[in-house]
């Protein structure tokens, strides 16, 4: 017998952007199933506790400004660390060029140094986030959306040469490890603009002396505590196959046959998990053209354990920025002294995420393990495979995060986030004044307040 439910609203996926929206309905009276395709809830914030010392594979630390998230723990009796003494180590970390390990005091001199005189001093990176502070036009997070602004939804390549950088110094800026995109000419500059704006904005709302947080226990406690305090529980394992609004109600189906009958959907689906889903009526050009061309960023992260504190014999920092496959390593220390490294994480985006994609988990991790012992041999047999985490190759998210290449945020945000007849739509790419965590918060509660002003 196929497996019908009939709901006020019907909220699919349970990350921070869907339970938001939950929470904020429920808050107003409004009965509410949330429905979530993996196994857990969470989404994109992933604590690998099978691994142990609150390994995190998604959001891994609480700004210490982000006011929903810290105002979430608090309300559900969550407990913060205050990981401020762990995070001023991440600024200890060697550079790695072409195989050559690079010390930060050796670097404003060295002749692999293309930037320009007076930021010399400047690591690759950092000097990108310095530049969209330093050179920011945006006022506020906000009004990275003013049609004022359209001019930047340029390539982060073109905005860099308008400011006299030299092709080798973009490439060095911005083209090891990034974030958003393959280059700087992947990537629209009104995000990366958006991104400073954000961070320099979450500053003033944090307590002096605190950088950031996480949370006792794994910061996937924070989505499970709001989970649990919703009426009805989580459908976790349904799959969303199609959407289909009659003008009357809205009926979901899932690929384990369950159907969801409704007046009111908010979908926090990632945008490339969304393009396997069928919507009829179909979407509009400009929300249909935007889920199938928005790209999202090939993520992945490789743990490690060590069996000896290798670097003390080679006298280097313990972690590295390199611009080979291993991306940044970076040592974590999740243990009671904040000075004792506790164990290592191998983060690598961009190409170099899809290429280890493209392995079996135990060889992508033999490999990221031979990359640091080629760069550094003494780390050589001292280095354990735990496993990893690949966002790229996680069927329901597709990638770590949405990013807008040159042209699309003047061309899509504003269609992405319209409702479509009943169905309405959350998530981080979806935020006005917020990334991150805190983005999902503020756009899951976007979205259920437009279902509450229509009454």
């Amino acid at each position: 017998m196929t497996d019908v439910h009939r709901d006020e609203a019907v909220i699919i996926g349970a990350g921070l952007a869907g339970l938001s929206a939950a929470i904020h309905l429920q808050n107003q009276g409004i009965s509410v199933q949330v429905i979530e395709a993996q196994d857990r809830v969470g989404g994109r914030v992933h604590s690998m506790r099978q691994h142990g010392s609150n390994k995190e594979a998604g959001g891994t630390y609480i700004g210490a400004g982000y006011q929903s998230v810290v105002g979430a723990a608090k309300d559900y009796a969550i407990e913060l660390i205050d990981v401020t003494p762990t995070l001023e180590f991440f600024r200890e970390q060697e550079l790695v060029l072409n195989g050559e390990i690079i010390r930060q005091s050796e670097w404003p001199k060295h002749p692999a140094n293309p930037f320009p005189e007076n930021d010399k001093a400047l690591m690759p990176w950092n000097y990108s986030r310095i530049l969209t502070v330093r050179e920011n036009p945006l006022k506020r997070p906000e009004e990275w959306l003013d049609s004022s602004q359209a001019h930047n939804d340029i390539s982060f390549y073109a905005w860099m040469r308008q400011l006299g950088l030299s092709e080798d110094a973009i490439n060095l800026a911005y083209g090891i490890n990034v974030s958003f995109g393959s280059s700087a000419h992947d990537v629209s500059a009104l995000l990366m603009l958006f991104r400073a704006a954000f961070s320099s904005s979450q500053r003033k709302h944090a307590k002096k002396g605190i950088i950031g947080f996480t949370a006792l226990n794994g910061v996937q406690r924070i989505p499970e505590a709001m989970a649990s305090a919703l009426k009805k529980e989580t459908h976790l394992g349904k799959v969303v196959k199609s959407i289909e609004d009659n003008g009357r109600s809205i009926e979901i189906r899932c690929a384990d046959g369950a159907i969801y009958k409704t007046p009111h959907v908010i979908c926090s689906i990632p945008l490339a998990a969304l393009r396997d889903v069928v919507i009829n009526p179909p979407l509009g050009e400009l929300h249909s053209q935007g889920i199938k061309d928005i790209p999202s960023q090939p993520t992945t992260q490789v743990f490690l354990a060590h069996k000896s504190k290798f670097w003390e014999s080679d006298g280097l920092k313990p972690s590295m920025f390199t611009d080979g496959v291993a991306g940044m390593i970076a040592a974590a220390r999740n243990g009671d002294d904040p000075t004792e490294v506790t164990s290592f994480t191998a983060w690598t985006m961009g190409p170099h995420a899809r290429y280890l994609d493209t392995l079996p988990e135990e060889a992508a991790g033999k490999l990221i393990i031979q990359e640091i012992e080629a760069i550094r041999p003494s780390a050589r047999g001292q280095l354990e495979f735990l496993g990893l985490k690949s966002w790229g190759a996680d069927p329901y998210a597709k990638g770590g995060w949405a990013y807008f290449r040159p042209g699309q945020v003047t061309r899509f945000c504003k269609a992405l986030r319209m409702p479509h007849g009943g169905i309405h739509f959350c998530g981080e790419h979806l935020s006005i004044a917020n990334r991150g965590m805190e983005g999902a918060m503020e756009s899951g509660k976007q979205a259920a307040q437009e279902i509450i002003n229509k009454g």
